[in-house]
């Protein structure tokens, strides 16, 4: 069932990219691609984010936020049928039990798959689909053993088979998605405000481009991702934590989804990182990080495969603690 619902999820990504693609395409009589590359896309997304009172009072406590971003795999498309079996019963009872310290308030796709303004501790059900799971868990793994005697939240805003240039910005400008997230932001940040807690964000991770690897689009990665930072920090300015908000960049893969621009994407991430000490990039090609054995005779090429999507998650875990230390 996991695996019939895994290719079910990979084919309406699918189509979805395709159909964005098709529409840029077919909106330039020419099929000049530089030039349908230029065309703006606007969307209709859902800025309805309901807020329940589920948190007791914060009473003036200070409490860590974190922001994560992106796509698919941000959202969570791996399966936890094969964390279970490739994790020792300890660590995977752990990881289903959740993390009470560390709570989420997620949004995918457009309330697709959501917590329904809840903030709840991070398990494996914050994924985008039932029996997928995120890089929260890894992350929440790390910082709940950092932080013992803290709360951590993360707040989780993802749109799948989405990209930088289309769709989180518009023509250089704030887009559609982008548009949705900071609402989305905000009233999270003003709730918690209105519950007695001093929240501030201290890190954004973002797990994005695969979808900007069009040659064309993965050409102007480096502009986009530069404009898409400043934006990030000029609006959430308020919510800063003390020195800054650090913007934590992974890597693409560099599976056949991500072809032919990965290798131009990645060196703008590097290349964007190298402009600020608030500005972090890893490589998950270095790290190992995989997406060629899951499900087993039928991989998911886009995807991470389990263990590899945990390891994502600790990476992020490791620069948000090295972030704050950098504070200290």
């Amino acid at each position: 069932m996991v695996i019939l619902l895994n290719k079910l999820f990979r084919i309406l990504c699918m189509i979805l990219v395709s159909a964005v693609c098709i529409c840029a395409v077919s909106c330039n009589s020419s099929g000049d691609v530089d030039t349908a590359v230029d065309e703006t896309v606007v969307m209709n997304m859902n800025t309805e984010y309901e807020l329940t009172e589920t948190l007791p009072r914060g009473d003036g406590q200070r409490v860590k936020v974190i922001l994560l971003l992106g796509q698919s795999n941000a959202s969570g498309s791996s399966i936890v049928s094969y964390l279970e079996k490739n994790s020792s019963a300890e660590d995977f009872a752990r990881y289903s039990a959740g993390y009470p310290s560390v709570l989420i308030n997620y949004c995918i796709d457009d309330h697709n798959a959501c917590s329904n303004g809840q903030y709840l501790p991070v398990d494996l059900t914050c994924g985008a689909a039932d029996g997928f799971f995120g890089p929260e868990v890894g992350m929440a793994d790390l910082l709940s053993t950092a932080y013992p005697d803290e709360t951590v939240f993360i707040l989780k805003y993802t749109m799948s088979g989405y990209s930088l240039h289309h769709h989180w910005l518009r023509a250089g400008q704030r887009g559609s998605i982008y548009d949705a997230f900071l609402i989305f932001v905000r009233e999270n940040m003003e709730h918690l405000a209105s519950l007695g807690y001093d929240a501030r964000i201290g890190a954004i991770c973002w797990m994005q481009g695969e979808s900007d690897t069009t040659q064309a689009k993965a050409d102007r990665y480096f502009d986009n991702q530069s404009a898409f930072v400043s934006y990030l920090r000029e609006d959430l300015a308020p919510y800063a934590e003390d020195g800054g908000i650090y913007f934590v960049d992974a890597g693409i893969s560099n599976g056949p989804y991500c072809e032919p621009g990965y290798p131009t994407v990645n060196e703008a991430k590097r290349r964007f990182s190298s402009l600020s000490e608030l500005n972090l990039y890893f490589s998950t090609i270095d790290a190992g990080l995989v997406t060629v054995n899951e499900p087993e005779g039928d991989p998911d090429w886009g995807h991470y495969d389990a263990l590899c999507e945990l390891e994502l998650g600790r990476i992020f875990a490791e620069h948000i603690i090295e972030s704050y230390s950098n504070r200290e």
